[in-house]
């Protein structure tokens, strides 16, 4: 079963607190704006990451590296799966990021993920951070 369905409104309509739009029901991915130290974006995706979802997934990360912001994190630690795919991509991201954009950093959790990003070679082109709290503030 995919596991994502995307709210189009949060890159756009989160506030710099945090709040922003509810969550449906049926939402298994999300952007939220966090004001620490940094501005950042968070993306969270729960479930699976998998062809069906890829597109919308991408344009909702596409969309928050446009945003002003420093960082964009995106936070696989509910990821039950990540297609090689999605995890090569993630890594283009990475390669091609050009100056003044967001920096782009993964939270990931589950071995299935961590997996996906290491035999894709992808794992090394994004530092390891312990928890969402040390990705938010690097």
């Amino acid at each position: 079963m995919s596991a994502i369905s995307l709210l189009r409104e949060h890159a756009e309509g989160v506030h710099l607190n945090g709040s922003g739009p509810g969550r449906r029901r049926d939402n298994r991915m999300w952007a939220q704006r966090v004001d620490r130290r940094r501005e950042c974006v968070v993306v969270r995706v729960e479930g699976e990451l998998d062809a069906a979802v890829s597109a919308e997934f991408f344009e909702t990360v596409d969309r928050a590296l446009q945003s002003p912001c420093d960082a964009v994190v995106i936070d696989l630690r509910a990821a039950r799966f990540l297609s090689l795919r999605a995890a090569v991509r993630l890594g283009a991201l990475r390669r091609d990021a050009v100056g003044g954009r967001p920096d782009l950093r993964i939270v990931a959790g589950g071995p299935g993920v961590e997996r996906a990003l290491e035999v894709t070679g992808v794992r090394s082109l994004f530092p390891r951070y312990s928890s969402m709290r040390t990705a938010l503030d690097a």
